[in-house]
Parts: C-alpha cells; structure tokens; sequence
C-alpha cells in the first residue's frame, strides 16, 4: 500500500474501504494499525453472529472488546444474531439450550460490568452469565449497544429470554437511568421458536412481558415477532406505549382480540403481516377453533386511517396423531376488510373471503368483499388441508366468481389492477386438465379488460404451522 494512500483523510479512506469485504478489511486493520480509524467504523458497523450445535459463537469475546473500548460500540448500528437449528422437532422445549464455555479472564469483566447495573434482577443476571447462559450475554450486549438501529434475533437466541425482557422493560417502560433507552432502534426481528406439543404442560412461562417492551421503543418503524398469547394481556408498564413510528408489523401466534391491543397504539401502521393460528393442545379463552371475523373487523379497525397492505396466513395443525388437521369455523361475515378504505394490496387464504366452499352460509358478493381503493388481491391455498375445504372440486365456480369481477370491477374497486392465485401447497398440475383451462381462460379475459390474472408457485410448505 502507497504512503501517499495511507497518509490519506479518513474519509476518503472510507470511501474507499467501503467496498472491501469484512475479512480483508480485518486483516488490513492488523496490517496497518495507522488505517484502523478509517476501518474500524465499517468493520463493525454490522455485526453477525451464528448459534447452532456445532458452534458457539464469539459473543463473550466480543463483549469484553467493546467493554475495553466503548468506542468501538457507538460504531455498531446493526445486530444480526442468527441460527434455528435448536427446535428442530416439537419437544425441544424439554432441552435446555447448549452452555457457553467462557474463559475465567473474559467473564471476569464481563461481571465487572453487569454489577455496575443498579438494577433489582443483577444477581440473577450475574448467575446466568456464571452459567454460560447466551440470553445473559445478549442482554449484556444490548445493554452496550446505544446506537443500534437494527436488531435481529433468530430462534436460538430467543429460546430463553428473561434477561433479555429484564433489559426492555428497564430500558422502555421503567425509564432506569441505567440503560440507555435504544433511541436510534427502528427494525427489530424477533422470531422465537413456535410453541411445542405439549408445551403448556410442562412449562408456563409465555414471552408475551419480554416481548411487549418492544412497542415502547421510541423511534422504532418495522417489528417483526412471535408473541405468545397471555392468560391476560397486560402493558408492562403504568403507561400503554404510543407507537406513533410504527409503520409496519409481522406478527406470529397472537389471536383475534390481542391482536386489536396491538393495534390500538399503533395508528400510524402501514403494513400488517399477520399469522391466525390454532392447535388443540394449545386451546384457552384466546387460542380457540374459531376465526372471529367480527372480532378481526373490530381490530383492523383501528388501523384503517393508514393501513395499506394486509397480509394473512393461516394454519390449523394436529397435536397428536390425528388423522386430520382439527375442524375449524368461521364466526361472522366475509365482508372484514371492506371497510379498510386506504387498503392496497390484500393476500388471505381463499376461506377467509370465500368460506371453506361456496355453500357456506356467510357467502358474500365480491362487492361486499373489497375495499374500492384495492390494487392486488392474492388468494393463497392455505388452510387446504382442512376437511372443510372444497374448493378444489369446486375451482371452476371460484374462476367464475373472479372473471365475472372484471366487468364490475370499475364500478366497485375502480384501481383494481390484478388477481394471483398464489400456491404454497397445492401445485398446478394437481387440478385436473378442464380446471388448468380455465385458468388460461381467465387469464385471457383480464387481458381483454386490462388487468392482471396470475398463478404463482411459491416454494411447498407444509399448510398448517407457523409461517415465519
């Protein structure tokens, strides 16, 4: 390397080290301890870490860097904190998550620090990172992070979350001078591990308190959780958080009803994600057999003013060694999302407009369905597993419904541009050849009027189970 080149600004220097990757930015660091100003941002401007039973990753090591040179924090704005191969079957749960070997030198600070903490959990905490737990190490690394910006935390990670959830609350709903309060915070993924067979008999410890926090992040945009449905819901504060930031939301296993609690302090929403989800075992006054379309009205509702895209999945799973998916039912008309005036795109199981087949007695017309300002509506195959569903017998009348929209369309939802039948399960070629036909042939008639008509195969899942 020139003189003249390392001699040069720091930031033509980082210009210029922007596009090198991770390793050699390292070992140019060692190699010229001159340029580390320069690197040492962009190194770790983006730290990842990747947990799985082959390896244990360098988080401790990590730790007593920063600890050493908090400089080196402030650089950090995102945390990707990966790995799902812990909850590789249903009774996981029973096994405790693999304990960090770390070195007497390195948890020595690592203690130093956390006991610096006037907070009325340290001993516990303390405890943990003596045990080699990984939610204590990441709690502690949250606590260093001030100004992160994203944060991603896969489902080895967030198997155990109480200090994690000890951090939030202080942070976000206790106001604890002793943490700061993750200003800069505005993309946070946390994909905790779907709930086991069984599980409520044997733990009842529910991630709702470690994961509510997140709704009191201040400047907080996109959240995307796992939320365990509460015995009974509560804010983990005095004061309900208003998450007037918030503009989009992918949420797993809440039901109807908390849903809407979710939403209420959300006004400014923008995008919802949503997965409906049942399982016997898992059955209690929130996780029911039925899908409350009156209730789901109610707490879409309160998003109306902003929402501009809704995306639901569905699934309904066996907790034993049924021969079938459990029966479930729809309460309440078809007609949930006609009132969400500002809606653009909407992709739901074909039930959730249609019922399970075209007898059901709720069956409304396509113009009590959608909303006018609608663009794209995608129909997805989920919930086809279901004894009730039909409409794999009965897609011609389904086909009938959709072209006979193209000449109302203008009268109804005027922006409408298109229709995707959207597979996940079931595959093209499984409909027989007379069905494949009238697909080709609705196709065409959208053509004729200017709209889009399409068939898209997504990769196949199983259709039932957690859709994260």
């Amino acid at each position: 390397m020139t003189p003249a080149l390392i001699a040069s600004p720091t930031e033509i220097l980082r210009e210029i080290f922007v596009h090198i990757d991770q390793a050699d930015l390292l070992a140019l660091s060692r190699t010229h301890r001159s340029l580390r100003p320069a690197i040492e941002p962009l190194l770790y401007s983006c730290v990842k870490f990747t947990w799985s039973k082959s390896h244990n990753p360098a988080v401790p090591q990590f730790l007593r860097t920063i600890i050493r040179r908090p400089e080196l924090a402030a650089y950090v704005k995102e945390l990707i904190l990966d790995g799902k191969d812990f909850d590789a079957d249903m009774w996981a749960y029973k096994h405790q998550s693999p304990k960090l070997a770390v070195k007497e030198i390195d948890l020595q600070l690592l203690i130093e620090c956390a006991t610096g903490f006037n907070v009325s959990y340290r001993d516990e905490w303390i405890q943990e990172l003596q045990s080699g737990t990984m939610d204590a190490f990441v709690a502690l690394l949250l606590s260093q992070l001030s100004t992160l910006t994203s944060l991603y935390l896969g489902e080895n990670f967030c198997r155990e979350s109480r200090c994690v959830g000890h951090i939030l609350r202080s942070s976000l709903c206790e106001k604890s001078d002793s943490f700061h309060s993750f200003q800069h915070l505005r993309d946070v993924s946390t994909l905790y591990p779907s709930i086991g067979l069984d599980q409520r008999r044997y733990r009842t410890a529910r991630n709702t308190a470690d994961v509510l926090p997140l709704f009191y992040l201040p400047t907080v945009e996109q959240i995307r959780v796992f939320i365990d449905n509460p015995v009974i819901f509560e804010w983990p504060a005095v004061f309900t958080p208003s998450a007037q930031s918030l503009l989009s939301l992918d949420l797993t296993m809440i039901r109807e009803g908390n849903l809407g609690k979710l939403l209420s302090v959300t006004p400014k929403l923008e995008s919802l994600k949503w997965d409906w989800y049942y399982r016997p075992d898992l059955r209690d006054d929130s996780v029911t057999d039925i899908i409350n379309l009156d209730q789901l009205a109610a707490d879409l509702a309160l998003v109306r003013e902003n929402l501009t895209s809704l995306s639901i999945t569905a699934g309904a799973d066996v907790s034993r060694a049924e021969p079938a998916p459990p029966e479930v039912y729809f309460k309440g008309p078809f007609s949930v999302f006609s009132g969400l005036d500002k809606l653009k795109t909407l992709e739901v199981p074909i039930p959730f407009l249609f019922g399970f087949s075209r007898s059901d007695s709720n069956i409304l017309g396509l113009e009590k369905l959608l909303p006018k300002s609608l663009e794209w509506l995608s129909l997805t195959d989920r919930l086809c597993y279901q004894e009730e569903w039909q409409w794999e017998w009965e897609m011609d009348y389904l086909l009938d419904v959709i072209s006979s929209w193209f000449g109302k369309k203008e009268q109804f939802t005027p922006r409408l541009r298109g229709i995707r039948f959207v597979l996940e399960v079931m595959r093209v070629r499984d409909f027989v050849p007379d069905i494949i036909q009238k697909f080709r042939d609705v196709e065409l008639q959208a053509a004729q009027v200017d709209m889009k008509f399409e068939i898209l195969e997504r990769p196949q899942r199983n259709a039932s189970g957690f859709c994260h």
